[in-house]
């Protein structure tokens, strides 16, 4: 009976054993760091430029044949700024955004969405050929009204650098494709003239 009774003790501090095992690790992975959203800032910060010559306009487009006075060969691209977390290391960053809008064949006709991190201070039609701070990468267009833009290096550099913004300029591969017909992408809400806060969202998820 002694040895029975040694045995069942023995299988109960097992289980128990295991228990508290897999209660430690539930309660470490609870500590993952939180993912950080960040809106763009809409208003002044942000708007289009064409591709080809100075000019601006307060909606987000990217494409071509914006209006019928622009020349062949002339697009229009789009610029947002989000302000920056301090202090946190990159796991991964991407800016997204629901609020897809697609006028003509744009993605057939002047291939991907590029994403490119810039710099500027103030918005306006002197921004229509600036320089990129960075290399580009490819927009991903999901369903039929949101894409999704890796930024991860972008971004965890200028956290690095202790800026406290980060700007970007989206276009597409070909700024145009002379047939004269509009190919736009354009992110809105509710006028597709007017450019909102949380239009796009810069999402940042911490290394832990």
């Amino acid at each position: 009976m002694v040895h029975a009774r040694t045995a069942l003790f023995v299988s109960v501090l097992i289980v128990l054993t295991a228990c508290a095992s897999d209660e430690a690790t539930t309660t470490s992975s609870a500590h993952s760091p939180d993912p950080i959203t960040v809106s763009n800032q809409g208003g002044a910060f942000e708007g289009h430029t064409p591709t080809g010559f100075a000019g601006s306009g307060t909606g987000l487009f990217a494409g071509d044949n914006l209006n019928a006075s622009f020349p062949d060969g002339v697009g229009v691209q789009l610029y947002m700024t989000f302000a920056l977390p301090r202090d946190v290391r990159i796991g991964d960053a991407r800016i997204v955004s629901d609020a897809l809008h697609v006028s003509g064949t744009p993605f057939e006709d002047l291939g991907p969405l590029l994403v490119e991190p810039v710099s500027y201070e103030t918005f306006g039609p002197e921004l229509f050929d600036l320089v990129a701070t960075g290399p580009h990468s490819e927009c991903t267009v999901i369903g039929e009204t949101a894409i999704a833009c890796e930024v991860s290096t972008a971004v965890e550099e200028l956290i690095a650098e202790g800026s406290a913004t980060a700007q970007f300029r989206i276009r597409f591969t070909r700024p145009a494709d002379g047939d004269g017909q509009q190919d736009l992408a354009m992110f809105f809400r509710r006028d597709s003239n007017t450019n909102e806060i949380g239009i796009f969202q810069l999402e940042i998820t911490p290394d832990e």
